[in-house]
């Protein structure tokens, strides 16, 4: 059963096709994240992986909300490796270390990009 909450079709079609863009983006910043957490190395191991676990764990729910939010206008939410790589703005970047600064100005920056895609 469809929900009627004034939106039209057309107007759900555009606003499910933003939100497939974000949910993309956002689980490609939760992966990046994750592979901060895993493989962090320096003297600030513990603080930042715990603080990475963290971060990955709120991108989880924000991910999951958006999601919902598609199905509840109607649409299937993409979920596939392939999919978010089309979708998504986020490029790959080899690094030469894996340290906390460099992992963080990274997510810090992606962070930053989803917000000016946003507006």
């Amino acid at each position: 059963m469809k929900a009627s909450i004034g939106i039209t079709i057309e107007h759900a079609q555009e606003v499910t096709a933003i939100l497939s863009k974000v949910l993309a983006d956002e689980y490609v910043l939760y992966t990046k994240t994750r592979n901060a957490h895993w493989n962090i190395e320096g003297p600030d191991f513990y603080s930042v992986h715990k603080f990475f676990e963290t971060q990955f764990s709120e991108i989880d729910e924000f991910i999951d909300s958006v999601a919902e939010r598609i199905r509840s206008l109607g649409y299937f939410a993409p979920a596939s490796l392939a999919l978010f790589l089309e979708l998504t703005h986020f490029k790959e970047i080899s690094r030469d270390k894996n340290d906390s600064q460099g992992f963080i100005k990274e997510l810090m920056e992606d962070h930053e990009s989803i917000i000016i895609h946003l507006r």
